[in-house]
């Protein structure tokens, strides 16, 4: 009994020097992948580089070296996409272990990386690369060493797994909808899929992001116990799914897809993000963290959608052809443009100014048709005087009605609007004199805008008219009734 006692003792002490061993071993692993996935010699893994081919050639080697098994004649998936007047290959690298449960066998897991980057530049006769190392040479070296995991440990899986290597997910997520598309894997028998996209700034971001497992049915629950026992901090694991990254695609035909992301903290698709500033422990934690939580999944009794994201999708004959928009939104915007005022007296209009205005804005999607969007916005605003420059400091509060008269899926959406808007005055100058709003000018102002727009997944791009419906001088003084007029060009980001 005293031998045993001691054993147990030993084994105690000696497993944790043992785990930080493993992981300072595979973080050495991870980091070799990543240095030369992002090297000088790859290009930035741009489409129709050299360097692509090299990167397609050094992934299957991995995928043959960890023993995946083809889908196919071999590991690849060839498609084209168009890019302007030309037609451009692309490749994917796809591979398989098969589930060793004869009753979930015929299920899948699906995780991808995309591999391909935005290549390089030439500047002043200069080549200058964008060498990819966190966006996305970090999930693709997660990728290969989870593939190198599972196929050494291929009875902890119940479910088939299939890794992917996506292209072209940088020119629109190409890779992931092809791969669809050419069913390499028959839709209904994929339960869930991983984007790892963007994995090497855990520290740095303080945490991961699982954004997407809030659509897998107890799958929240699922990772944040096994992310205690890992001791990794979880950050975002809510419903919605990532349109950015190649989680997309999967979700639209109502497959729960989650994005394994550690934020935008490193040097997002500039040159400067190279192999050196990533965190290879962190990844190291996070792929153990991934291979737990995918066995675990893979013998799960059951992978089913959540109620939550079921009720997000719409569905024709049993099959999920839309993900439909959330019901509330919320973003940042910024106008730019001119405004100048209006003599109604005398049939007269002063030289326009610079204006501008920046804020918060919220959306409720009432219905595919109609959005309701209020903003909050600092307004600087103003026109030309004969005596010199009027200029205002605002808040304004526009109220619209986008009605949405073009849509593709949830990607894109052409709109036009109209409403009323709010303005709150409270400094300024005339002709070099701060601005009296207790005896000439009035504080508040009542108007209408309109104009039209398009959002194009997160990116909203617009043009807007805004005209007072209340004179901005008090009583009509001896100037006569004088009203504000803005057309601004609008840039906004919904989070």
């Amino acid at each position: 009994m005293r031998y045993t006692y001691k054993f147990l003792m030993f084994i105690g002490l000696f497993l944790p020097v043992l785990g930080v061993a493993q992981t300072g071993e595979l973080a050495n692993d991870l980091k070799e992948h990543v240095r030369i996935l992002a090297s000088p010699e790859f290009e930035g893994r741009g489409l129709g580089t050299d360097g692509i081919e090299m990167a397609r050639t050094y992934i299957e080697a991995q995928f043959e070296e960890a023993g995946l098994e083809q889908i196919g004649d071999s590991y690849f998936h060839d498609f084209k996409i168009r890019i302007g007047l030309a037609w451009v290959p692309g490749r994917n690298i796809v591979g398989k272990i098969p589930g060793s449960d004869p009753e979930l066998r015929d299920e899948v897991i699906v995780i991808g990386a995309h591999y391909d980057h935005l290549g390089y530049a030439v500047r002043d006769g200069q080549k200058v690369i964008y060498h990819g190392a966190d966006d996305n040479a970090s999930g693709t070296a997660t990728l290969m060493e989870l593939a190198h995991y599972f196929s050494a440990n291929r009875e902890n899986l119940g479910r088939t797994i299939v890794f992917v290597a996506f292209d072209a997910e940088e020119s629109g997520l190409w890779g992931a909808r092809w791969f669809l598309r050419d069913s390499l894997v028959a839709h209904d028998q994929i339960r869930t899929m991983f984007s790892l996209d963007m994995v090497g700034m855990y520290e740095e971001y303080g945490g991961l992001d699982l954004k997407g497992m809030g659509t897998l049915a107890g799958g929240v629950d699922m990772a944040k116990s096994l992310a205690e026992t890992r001791g990794i901090n979880l950050k975002n694991t809510g419903a919605q799914i990532e349109r950015r990254t190649d989680t997309w695609p999967f979700g639209s035909i109502g497959v729960p897809a989650i994005h394994a992301f550690t934020g935008l903290v490193s040097p997002y698709h500039q040159p400067e993000d190279t192999y050196d500033l990533l965190d290879y422990e962190g990844m190291a934690e996070i792929k153990w963290f991934l291979a737990d939580l995918v066995a675990e999944m893979s013998t799960a009794e059951d992978l089913e959608p959540s109620d939550r994201f079921l009720a997000s999708t719409r569905r024709e004959d049993g099959r999920v052809v839309e993900i439909r928009r959330p019901f509330f939104e919320y973003g940042i915007s910024l106008h730019n443009g001119s405004g100048f005022h209006r003599h109604r007296n005398e049939f007269f209009r002063a030289r326009s100014s610079y204006n501008f205005a920046g804020g918060l804005f919220a959306q409720f999607n009432l219905s595919n048709r109609f959005t309701l969007q209020p903003e909050v916005l600092y307004d600087y605003n103003g026109s030309k005087w004969e005596e010199g420059s009027f200029r205002r400091h605002s808040v304004t509060v526009p109220l619209n009605v986008q009605f949405n008269f073009a849509q593709i899926e949830n990607e894109f959406r052409a709109f036009l609007f109209a409403g009323g808007y709010y303005r709150y005055n409270f400094g300024g100058k005339v002709a070099g004199e701060s601005i009296d709003y207790d005896a000439g000018f009035e504080d508040t102002e009542f108007g209408i805008n309109f104009g039209i727009g398009v959002e194009i997944i997160r990116l909203h791009l617009g043009w807007t008219m805004r005209r007072g419906m209340t004179d901005l001088n008090q009583d009509g003084g001896s100037l006569g009734s004088i009203r504000d007029v803005n057309s601004l060009f609008t840039v906004g980001v919904t989070f």
